[in-house]
């Protein structure tokens, strides 16, 4: 017996179903936002002698305080891989534990409002060690080919794996970490990089604008900013000792 044929409504309304998403693997909903708006209740904006930004935010539960050196945008383009730095403190003041995944996200505002999330440190350590390990090789290669360039290219070489030894110390001592806040253990800080080799950025202009969100389960906490914060605004910073 033959099967009968389906109308082209039938297979019409079966394409449709097929394409419907699955409720399980629906995209989560963005939890509520809370802004740090100058002059509101809980913010405070401190600009210190040591030349670096700090932005505050406070409730009940929490006290998070972004922080950006003024310099941010000169320093971020002599950084390896030109990434993006900020420091974060979070305060739990709650009872009970509370897991923090230390994700936090850049929105770069003049620049297509491009998302970044944080850079995986661990990812970040491996590319700069074979970046390291690819010059060591190319430095030698270039020596045995032209052994006049010996000094000049062993002097690069040595500056390059010191300041990159270095890097990597700071990314493993430094960088944030999710981590399990309660009473006992009620604060985690620490730097966050992001990327800024997206095609969709390019050169730093004279003032950039941001948005720095730091996400938790229930909540994000947003940042928005501005490097200076007041346009031709003068850097300050006071001499080190």
């Amino acid at each position: 017996m033959s099967r009968p044929r389906l109308s082209l409504v039938e297979v019409a309304m079966l394409v449709c179903t097929l394409l419907l998403p699955i409720s399980g693997h629906a995209k989560k909903p963005r939890p509520p936002t809370v802004r740090w708006t100058a002059g509101a209740p809980g913010c405070s904006f401190q600009r210190g002698d040591d030349g670096r930004y700090r932005w505050t935010m406070s409730d009940k539960n929490f006290d998070i305080t972004l922080l950006v050196d003024s310099q941010e945008l000169t320093k971020s383009r002599r950084r390896f891989y030109h990434v993006f730095g900020v420091y974060a403190t979070v305060t739990y003041k709650g009872q009970g534990n509370f897991e923090f995944p230390a994700d936090l996200r850049i929105n770069y505002v003049r620049h297509h409002a491009i998302i970044e999330g944080t850079m995986d440190q661990a990812e970040l350590q491996t590319r700069l060690q074979n970046d390291l390990d690819t010059l060591v090789f190319e430095t030698e290669r270039q020596i045995k080919k032209n052994p006049a360039v010996k000094e000049e290219k062993t002097a690069y070489l040595r500056q390059y794996e010191k300041e990159g030894a270095e890097f990597i110390e700071f990314l493993t001592t430094q960088y944030i970490e999710p981590v399990t806040l309660n009473p006992g253990n009620p604060e985690v800080h620490g730097w966050a990089f992001f990327a800024t080799s997206s095609k969709w950025i390019g050169p730093w202009k004279k003032r950039e604008d941001f948005i720095v969100s730091v996400w938790t389960k229930d909540r994000v906490w947003d940042f928005p900013f501005s490097l200076p914060p007041t346009e031709g605004e003068p850097i300050l910073r006071k001499p080190q000792d």
